[in-house]
């Protein structure tokens, strides 16, 4: 039967390929008898012989174009299939599943959760039923279902547990600092561990930012898994690898943060899950009292056949067994009163602040990586409340993660360098505060979790960021071209007067066309429902794609040829045919080919390739800026010329060097002027304009990224996707609110925010 399938599909590529010869061969013939009947009319209107051979030239070329094109297009055909085979999308999976092992093991390693003695922090069904009263859930314990139950320390108990389940469907509840995400990270690390045969590919994502309404479960998946994941677009795995995922069920969505919605946008997501046939196993984290909520809102309706568990309080023993597993043997002593106050009063703030998994946390790396002595812990004057602790844990989070990290390497310890939590430069404690403090402050301010360095122009100005950062590139951009190409017309004697009047027109022209393409870009971005521009994706890598390459380049050749063809065919007609053809001809195919050329390199350098790293905020925006570099380039270096030459054929400059020379000039100017000022840059030269705007506001870092990724390194930030996020909502919150407060010193003390923007 698999034979009969196969011979079927291949007799089907096969006739759509005879009908592709067929229809080649019918527009040859039709382009022949065009050309032949054009020339009998213009013979019988009268017209000359010359005038009937440049008609006919000039029809035979552009009617010759839809065959070539045609050919070509077959021709591409197997670079670029239509839909993934199966084939295609178990190798996509596989490539997936090995994708989400590597990052979530290098993240793991960074977020310290791979320790040798973790935190034991135990689970349980909640006693949250679908009508949100504190009573059994019945609905989930009747017919033979099995108890939910695990601690961190044994997950493989808990995978075990997860598959067995009728629906592989698991609600993670929590209060703030519990482990809700922690939880749901180490069950897909365990999920990934010799998986059985069929089980789809656990992915988490972060749900910041959905709204079902305006778009449905599936789209949204595929979305992220092509965002998250730009190898699933390798042309290998065919042309929908991240759809055909999601719609056939190979992927297990770990959906984290329903709580971080807006409230009238969570009840649509449950919903959405229920009803959508590609979330039939799904993972998804909330706090307690917002999933309560949602299911109050929702009329009583929960996540259907999910089993919900929720985390019992830390128990006294077993935070003092994390604290005393971390103390070397010289600290015990100056330990000894925090761990006996852990068990002998169990009411004090501080056991009460300790009963969670973040202040355990905040205290490992407050007081025990930084060697200070617990012993104010205790003061209750200083510290009435839970609360006041865990502030005080976050308050000081920032400083004691840098001092107890420094960059310098151990000569020692030959793996020093790699150490997850080692930064690679070495930040001032109070410049770091301030900066996380004012990008906590801008996240707090638009509502969201995710530190999306693509939308960071918003923090310049609310309604005209986009607009001024358009308007400063080609301000910039047009000031650079113009100087090179004023010294290039100066140099090459491409027009007539001194190096100043070269200079002059240079400069003018630069600055002027930076301008009006940054005005124009900006105002079109602005008119926008939302102006920002996602990041883009480049690949520069030549090994293994040369292939590809070429089959790029002939696509973007036979775009270009048509457009070329058909814009000279155009002006010929309007300006006269007589004595004109050659000349229209060349300048349409120069400047199409050139074009088209620009064109099959941008979208080689855009293609993926099937080990293509998972998207990270550095890698999106290198990639990004490799992007706008290929296509200035490509702009500037193939359109340049081919005006020049184009317009020297066509006799618009005096002399092939001449046209040659101020092609050069011109074009390369226009061409990075345009590329750089008309939504070619994507979101990276914005980025960067905000960055340099922000740093002279002395809101943030020169080199931003490398300062994130530090951060990141050092556990104060997660990754999540193209984004960062603060290691934990409360740690976001806090220093968002002592932004808000201010310093007593304003931008010149040592304080956290400065002055307000």
């Amino acid at each position: 039967m698999t034979t009969n399938v196969t011979m079927t599909v291949m007799a089907g590529r096969g006739a759509a390929r005879w009908r592709e010869v067929v229809v080649v061969a019918g527009m040859a013939v039709l382009a022949g008898l065009v050309v032949v009947v054009t020339m009998v009319a213009v013979g019988l209107r009268g017209g000359d012989l010359s005038t009937a051979a440049n008609v006919a030239q000039l029809m035979s070329v552009a009617l010759a174009v839809p065959p070539l094109a045609v050919g070509l297009m077959v021709w591409w055909r197997p670079f670029s299939s239509r839909r993934s085979s199966e084939e295609q999308l178990q190798r996509a999976e596989a490539a997936l599943r090995a994708l989400v092992s590597e990052q979530w093991r290098d993240e793991i390693r960074i977020r310290g959760l791979d320790d040798m003695t973790p935190l034991v922090v135990r689970w349980r069904l909640t006693e949250l039923d679908a009508a949100g009263d504190p009573r059994p859930l019945r609905v989930l314990l009747r017919h033979g279902r099995i108890r939910f139950t695990g601690r961190t320390d044994r997950m493989d108990r808990m995978a075990r547990r997860f598959r067995r389940l009728a629906r592989r469907r698991l609600v993670i509840l929590g209060e703030p600092g519990m482990g809700k995400t922690t939880l749901a990270v180490l069950l897909l690390r365990e999920l990934l561990k010799d998986p059985p045969s069929g089980e789809p590919v656990p992915v988490l994502l972060s749900m910041t930012g959905w709204d079902p309404r305006a778009e449905p479960v599936h789209r949204w998946l595929a979305r992220r898994l092509d965002e998250n994941y730009p190898a699933l677009r390798a042309a290998s795995f065919g042309r929908d690898a991240p759809r055909a995922l999601v719609s056939k069920h190979r992927i297990l969505p770990v959906l984290d943060g329903l709580d971080e919605l807006p409230e009238h946008v969570q009840p649509r997501v449950l919903s959405a899950l229920n009803a959508a046939a590609t979330t039939e196993a799904v993972i998804l984290t909330c706090r307690t009292a917002e999933y309560r909520h949602v299911v109050e809102l929702s009329g009583g309706h929960m996540l259907a056949g999910g089993a919900v568990i929720e985390p019992r309080t830390v128990k006294a023993a077993d935070a003092a067994a994390y604290i005393r597993n971390r103390l070397p043997p010289s600290r015990q002593a100056d330990w000894a009163a925090v761990l006996s106050s852990l068990t002998g009063n169990p009411d004090g703030p501080l056991v009460r602040a300790l009963s969670t998994p973040l202040a355990l946390w905040l205290l490992r790396k407050v007081y025990i990586d930084t060697r200070r002595d617990p012993a104010p812990l205790r003061d209750r004057t200083r510290f009435p409340t839970a609360d006041a602790v865990t502030e005080h844990l976050l308050d000081d989070l920032v400083d004691a993660t840098l001092a107890a990290n420094p960059p310098e390497h151990d000569p020692d310890d030959p793996n020093d360098y790699d150490h997850p939590f080692r930064p690679l430069r070495r930040w001032d404690p109070d410049d770091a505060r301030r900066w996380l403090s004012f990008l906590a402050h801008h996240m707090s301010e638009t509502g969201t979790r995710d530190l999306q360095w693509w939308r960071l122009h918003r923090a310049v100005h609310r309604r005209w960021g986009t607009l001024g950062g358009k308007v400063t590139v080609g301000l910039v951009v047009g000031l650079t071209v113009g100087l090179t190409g004023g010294v290039t017309i100066a140099l090459t004697r491409a027009l007539h007067g001194t190096f100043v009047d070269a200079m002059l027109f240079g400069v003018t022209g630069g600055l002027i066309g930076g301008l009006v393409g940054g005005l124009t870009a900006g105002l079109l971005l602005e008119l926008r429902a939302d102006p920002t521009t996602e990041p883009a994706y480049a690949n520069l890598r030549p090994k293994g794609r040369v292939g590809t390459l070429l089959a790029n380049l002939a696509f973007g050749l036979t775009v270009g040829l048509v457009v070329g063809v058909i814009t000279a065919l155009a002006f010929e007609l309007i300006g006269g045919l007589v004595g004109g053809v050659l000349a229209g001809l060349a300048f349409g195919l120069a400047v199409g080919a050139a074009g088209g050329l620009t064109v099959g390199l941008s979208r080689w350098a855009a293609t993926p390739v099937t080990d293509a790293q998972p998207q990270t905020p550095s890698v999106t925006l290198r990639r990004d800026l490799e992007l706008v570099s290929v296509r200035s380039l490509a702009f500037g270096l193939m359109l340049g010329p081919a005006f020049g030459i184009a317009g020297a054929v066509a006799q618009g400059f005096t002399g092939l060097i001449a046209a040659v020379e101020a092609g050069i000039s011109f074009g390369v100017a226009g061409g990075v002027v345009f590329v750089a000022t008309f939504g070619f840059t994507g979101a990276g030269p914005v980025y960067l304009v905000a960055v340099s705007v922000l740093y002279v506001r002395r809101r943030v870092p020169r080199r931003l990224m490398r300062f994130l990724d530090d951060a990141h390194r050092l556990g104060l930030l997660r990754e999540a996707g193209p984004a960062f996020q603060f290691r934990h909502a409360k740690l976001q919150d806090r220093l968002a609110q002592l932004y808000d407060a201010g310093p007593a010193g304003g931008d010149e003390g040592k304080g956290i925010a400065g002055r307000r923007y």
